[in-house]
């Protein structure tokens, strides 16, 4: 059992590393971007990498979501890491635990802070929306 915890656990700080950088994105500016590409001279502006970056992220949870319906009776968008950790955990693929998690939910959770459902999904829309704005509009 402590094997399987701890499995768990490492899918949950996976999770935060792909979170942060994911958002993180955001705080580098451009310069910073090109200047870390140049021993290369190739590779994708910021932007165009955060963009695909992101519909990478959040495509994946909805063909995740569309593939498990079948045992939840329902869609919602599930991060491919969420459904091993919560089985590891000792949830159910069609246990609520797995597909109304939300990471940023469970890690403010830890810290004692409530953040409903909705607050994490309107984030990642929200980073979806402006990375999409500066896809179409800043490059």
């Amino acid at each position: 059992m402590k094997t399987r915890l701890f499995f768990a656990e490492l899918l949950f700080w996976l999770h935060f590393i792909v979170g942060s950088i994911w958002l993180g994105l955001f705080l580098v500016p451009s310069s910073v971007w090109l200047a870390s590409l140049e021993p290369w001279r190739s590779g994708p502006d910021k932007i165009t990498f955060h963009f695909y970056l992101t519909i990478a992220i959040v495509g994946h949870q909805f063909i995740w979501g569309l593939l498990i319906m079948p045992w939840t009776k329902k869609f919602r968008m599930v991060c491919l890491l969420t459904t091993p950790m919560q089985i590891l955990r000792g949830q159910k693929i069609s246990d609520p635990k797995n597909y109304e998690h939300s990471f940023f939910k469970e890690l403010a959770g830890n810290q004692g802070i409530k953040v409903p459902h909705a607050i994490s999904t309107l984030i990642t829309f929200s980073a979806l929306s402006l990375i999409i704005y500066q896809f179409f509009f800043l490059r």
